[in-house]
């Protein structure tokens, strides 16, 4: 932030021109005094020669001045015209009851409902029965934020089919000076798809993990043949027959080993299939 915005407040401004304003006169007409006290035609000229030059340099402050803010509004509009025109992203306006007094038009694609349908409707009311008591725990937190605080939640609403969505929102607590009254103004997006896609990885992952325990020790038993036949064979003197015989039950080893492996592909396969 610049340092000409720290002052941009309209008292602070009125009084820093007093301020200087009145040294200047003083310490100028002190100065004219004492240089042209006896010389009435110069002081005259020095007189309007500081009256020009105090105006010129006011009107360089000025500019700066209106410019700097000027900026910032300017960049301050973008910045808004960027978040109301989103169709991504939705405003919601609530009072300090709760109830909603304003939302943005593109409320309908992220929600399902109307403008309005949701005017002047407690923020509760389109929560599903099974998460009403926490999204009143969240409101109780977010009404005991101090003014201009920012907060977060997330909140579960039933859309007008009658299916469960996820809002995210981010807001701030405001309140009006004016009016003596709090108000809560928070920028919110539907997030149902990427909370299902996070809930099926996390069910997916837990599929699998599953199949993996319960399949392990399938595997175990015949690689554990496999390495003790293999074992038997480079470290014992045996027979033709004692060695047919072990080539045999390490087939056989082998062919279950095999069998296991298809078994857990096959059912890791039907658990992602299931998920998708």
């Amino acid at each position: 932030m610049s340092n000409i915005s720290k002052f941009a407040k309209p008292w602070s401004i009125a009084l820093i021109y007093l301020v200087l304003g009145i040294a200047w006169i003083f310490f100028s007409d002190k100065a004219a005094e004492y240089l042209f006290s006896d010389d009435l035609r110069e002081m005259s000229k020095f007189q309007l020669a500081k009256g020009i030059f105090y105006v010129f340099i006011t009107s360089v402050l000025l500019f700066i001045l209106i410019n700097s803010l000027y900026d910032q509004v300017n960049s301050r509009k973008q910045e808004l015209e960027l978040l109301f025109t989103n169709p991504n992203l939705g405003i919601l306006k609530l009072d300090e009851f709760g109830y909603i007094t304003y939302v943005s038009k593109n409320t309908a694609k992220l929600t399902g409902y109307h403008s309005s349908e949701l005017l002047n409707k407690h923020i509760i009311h389109f929560t599903p029965e099974e998460w009403k008591e926490m999204d009143l725990e969240e409101l109780k937190m977010i009404s005991e934020t101090k003014d201009r605080e920012g907060f977060i939640f997330n909140k579960h609403l039933l859309s007008k089919s009658g299916e469960m969505i996820i809002i995210k929102a981010y807001g701030i607590k405001v309140f009006d000076e004016k009016a003596k009254k709090t108000s809560y103004i928070a920028a919110f997006q539907n997030i149902t798809d990427q909370v299902n896609f996070l809930n099926r990885l996390e069910s997916q992952n837990k599929s699998l993990k599953e199949i993996a325990f319960e399949q392990s020790h399938f595997v175990r038993a015949p690689l554990a043949r496999i390495l003790g036949i293999t074992n038997v064979i480079e470290e014992c003197e045996l027979t033709e027959s004692e060695k047919m015989d072990l080539i045999k039950s390490l087939h056989q080893s082998s062919s279950e080993l095999d069998q296991a492996l298809k078994d857990i592909a096959l059912k890791m396969k039907h658990a992602t299939e299931k998920e998708d």
